[in-house]
C-alpha cells in the first residue's frame, strides 16, 4: 500500500490513475471502516483511503484532543483489506480552505446542539474531493445525517462523484461500531447496547407510535444513565420531526452520551 503525506505528491499520483474509489476517515479504524473498504473492492478501481482528524467539525476542543489515534494499526488494517493507497495530510490542508455552509438539513438531529459541525464536515470533504478527484466515495449509514448532506452537496454542485452508502456494522451486542467505543469502560459498553435495543423496539412497534411513547423510551434511557441529546422520529429526506408517524419511510435517530462519550445510531423503517 502506497502512503502519501504531501498534498502536491498526491495530486501528481492521482494523474496516473484512471479512477479512484475513495474512503475518507479520521483514523482509529474498525470493522465499520473496513466494510467501506470491502465495498470499494467490489469495484474495478484503485482504492484510496485518507486519514485526517478534522478540527473544523469539533465543537469541543477536548473532544478533538482526545480523539483516539492508532496510525500504525490503521495502516496494517487498511493494507490487510486491500486498500491500494493512503493519503495522510497534515494541517496545511486547511490553509486557504474554501468554507462550505451546510444547508437547513444540518440544523436538525446532530446539528441542533453542535452548531457549525456539518459546516466543518462539508468543508473538509469538499477539499478532499478536490484533491483526490474520486470516481466514487463511500460513507456509512450510521452517520445518516452526514451521508444525506454529502449526497445532496454532490448533487447540488454537479460533482462527478457517485456516493455509495454502506450498512452500519454492529458489535455482537448490537452497538454500532464507532471509534468512540474504545473510550467506553466495559460496563458502559454493555449499557451502550441499550441504544440499539431502543431503536429495534421502536421499529418493531412502528405501527403504534406516538410522541408519548417516544418520550417514554427517552425517559427510560435517562434512568439507565444516558444523557439523551435527541431521540427523533423524522423524515429521512428533510430530517424534520414527523407529526404523522404512520407515513413511511421514517428514520428513527438517536444521540446520547454515557460517561461523557457521545454515541449515535439510527434505523430506517420502510
Amino acid at each position: 500500500m502506497k502512503i502519501i503525506t504531501a498534498y502536491q505528491e498526491f495530486k501528481e499520483f492521482r494523474n496516473t490513475l484512471e479512477s479512484i474509489s475513495f474512503v475518507p476517515t479520521m483514523g482509529n479504524l474498525h470493522k465499520g471502516h473496513m466494510a467501506l473498504i470491502d465495498k470499494a473492492r467490489s469495484y474495478d478501481s484503485h482504492i484510496n483511503a485518507s486519514i485526517f482528524i478534522n478540527p473544523l467539525q469539533f465543537n469541543d476542543a477536548s473532544d478533538f484532543n482526545n480523539y483516539p489515534k492508532s496510525l500504525d494499526d490503521d495502516i496494517a488494517l487498511l493494507s490487510k483489506h486491500g486498500c491500494d493507497s493512503l493519503f495522510i495530510p497534515d494541517s496545511s490542508i486547511l490553509e486557504n480552505i474554501k468554507g462550505i455552509k451546510a444547508p437547513d438539513t444540518a440544523a436538525y438531529l446532530c446539528g441542533m446542539n453542535r452548531p457549525g459541525h456539518f459546516d466543518g464536515v462539508l468543508t473538509i470533504v469538499n477539499k478532499l474531493f478536490e484533491i483526490t478527484k474520486p470516481t466514487r466515495s463511500f460513507f456509512g449509514k450510521k452517520d445518516f445525517q452526514q451521508l444525506t448532506l454529502i449526497k445532496n452537496f454532490v448533487k447540488e454542485n454537479n460533482l462527478p462523484i457517485e456516493i455509495i452508502s454502506v450498512d452500519t456494522v454492529r458489535e455482537l451486542s448490537g452497538l454500532a461500531m464507532s471509534s468512540r467505543n474504545n473510550r467506553l469502560s466495559e460496563s458502559d459498553r454493555e449499557k451502550a447496547s441499550k441504544l440499539y435495543e431502543t431503536l429495534s423496539s421502536i421499529k418493531d412497534n412502528s405501527s403504534n407510535l406516538s410522541n408519548e411513547i417516544i418520550k417514554s423510551y427517552k425517559d427510560e434511557l435517562t434512568k439507565k444513565g444516558f444523557d439523551v441529546d435527541y431521540l427523533s422520529v423524522c423524515d429521512p429526506i428533510s430530517l424534520k420531526d414527523l407529526e404523522d408517524f404512520n407515513s413511511k419511510p421514517i428514520l428513527v435517530a438517536i444521540a446520547a452520551s454515557i460517561s461523557g462519550i457521545r454515541l449515535i445510531d439510527n434505523v430506517l423503517i420502510d
